[in-house]
């Protein structure tokens, strides 16, 4: 378990570098245009959604996912060292699509990994998926601060070089100490996965309005971390130290949110949580141009930045998993895939708002993406979303060993009303048998 939050943290922070300074970087030591700065980041993001869905369908037929862990951080060090020795901009997009591109799977294969891992060990999903998503959050506290610090004393070279470093270290944690999740992977291979022409079956509608609310979102919190620190610097006239501190007000609050979310995720309903997140969302964006007075109201905005966070970047990718039972390196790959659509969709806005109407206005098309996102949520019903609600669990706690079975306050192994006599044979697979929410 340390090993797996060492490696975790260690991506996180590895990020947390790279994502909120890469705007800057182009601007300042490449001499970008905001244009150029939002192709820069939806070039590269319309590479990694491809690669993100071949490497999770792929890695749902290896018995060991490690494998693909440790290859994507290793393309992740190449490319953070692509950042520390290039300075042309064609070289860098170039190296970005192709490195990063493949090595940003590594994000969706440790959710994959993490819900293997959990449903090995009996451990309620959504908790746990909510704790490690927690030390990303505390990476994100650490990360921007520092980031913008280390800039500041030294140099972007000096930072990609940490970056890379902290993605090797990423590779040898995965490689060497993360344990064998034998039960799930065993369990995953005893049923027959869809062929290639079929890596989307079993995703009906209602997964589809879940993945478009997950662009919409996470295309929004993408628009905001390429724009802040522009918007930071150059209208507001502060230093990108601030921006970094921003963006680590807001992790650190995220923090025991996602714990919070994780617990409460099947009592309050999947789908509660996430309009409740669309409308912090549209609120916080909304807000956001108006609160240009100082510091402190910038940072007084940022519960309600980490509120929906907390939600985004959590029960989602649940959600998926939940609907593509025994293929969760394809699902955690669809989420990551909405994920780099949503960026690919804030760096194109970016550029193109901020280059006719200044940084200020983009943040209005983020409060836009939000609430469509919103609208989006509004037809799933409760079902689709949480096949087995909390009092359903309650009753069938001793008839489900799926991890959406368990009490959501205890991460403990399920208990089965009649236990198998060999404690390991019997355990059945990580498709429980509950209604699954998109089997049409």
């Amino acid at each position: 378990m340390r090993n797996l939050i060492a490696a975790t943290g260690a991506v996180g922070v590895a990020g947390a570098f790279l994502v909120p300074t890469t705007s800057l970087f182009l601007t300042e030591a490449v001499a970008a245009t905001p244009l150029m700065v939002g192709l820069f980041f939806a070039a590269r993001s319309i590479a990694e959604i491809g690669t993100d869905v071949v490497v999770g369908a792929v890695s749902d037929r290896l018995r060991d996912r490690r494998a693909i862990l440790v290859l994507t951080a290793l393309l992740n060090a190449s490319g953070a060292l692509c950042y520390t020795f290039l300075r042309d901009y064609a070289l860098l997009l170039v190296t970005g699509m192709v490195l990063f591109g493949l090595g940003g799977a590594c994000f969706g294969q440790l959710f994959a990994y993490t819900r293997e891992l959990a449903d090995d060990r009996g451990v309620d999903a959504p908790f746990f998926n909510g704790f490690l998503r927690s030390v990303t959050s505390l990476a994100w506290v650490i990360g921007p601060p520092l980031a913008f610090w280390i800039v500041a004393q030294w140099s972007f070279a000096v930072l990609y070089a940490a970056t890379a470093a902290l993605s090797l270290v990423a590779a040898v944690l995965c490689r060497w100490g993360l344990p064998y999740p034998r039960t799930a992977r065993e369990a995953s291979g005893e049923e027959q996965l869809p062929g290639k022409g079929g890596l989307f079956t079993g995703v009906g509608p209602r997964t589809l309005l879940v993945l478009g609310s997950v662009v919409l979102l996470l295309g929004a919190n993408a628009m905001y971390q390429i724009n802040l620190p522009l918007y930071v610097t150059d209208e507001l006239g502060m230093s990108g130290q601030f921006a970094g501190l921003l963006l680590g007000v807001s992790a650190a609050l995220e923090i025991p949110l996602m714990v919070m979310v994780g617990v409460w995720a099947d009592r309050i309903g999947k789908r509660r949580l996430l309009i409740g997140a669309t409308v912090c969302a549209t609120a916080f964006f909304a807000l956001l141009p108006v609160a240009d007075s100082g510091r402190a109201a910038l940072l007084a905005l940022q519960p309600l930045n980490a509120a929906w966070a907390a939600v985004a970047l959590n029960i989602p990718v649940v959600m998926l998993q939940d609907s593509l039972p025994g293929r969760f390196g394809t699902a955690s790959a669809l989420y990551s895939g909405a994920f780099k659509a949503g960026m690919f969709l804030g760096g194109l806005a970016v550029g193109t708002v901020a280059t006719w109407t200044g940084y200020t206005q983009v943040f209005w098309v983020c409060a836009g993406l939000t609430a469509l996102a919103g609208v989006l949520v509004l037809p799933l019903r409760a079902r689709d979303t949480d096949p087995a609600g909390p009092k359903r669990n309650s009753v069938e706690a001793g008839a489900s060993s799926g991890p959406g079975a368990t009490n959501s306050r205890t991460p403990q192994a399920p208990e089965d009303p009649a236990p198998p006599t060999d404690g390991s044979s019997e355990r059945p697979t990580p498709s429980p048998e509950r209604p699954l929410p998109n089997s049409e």
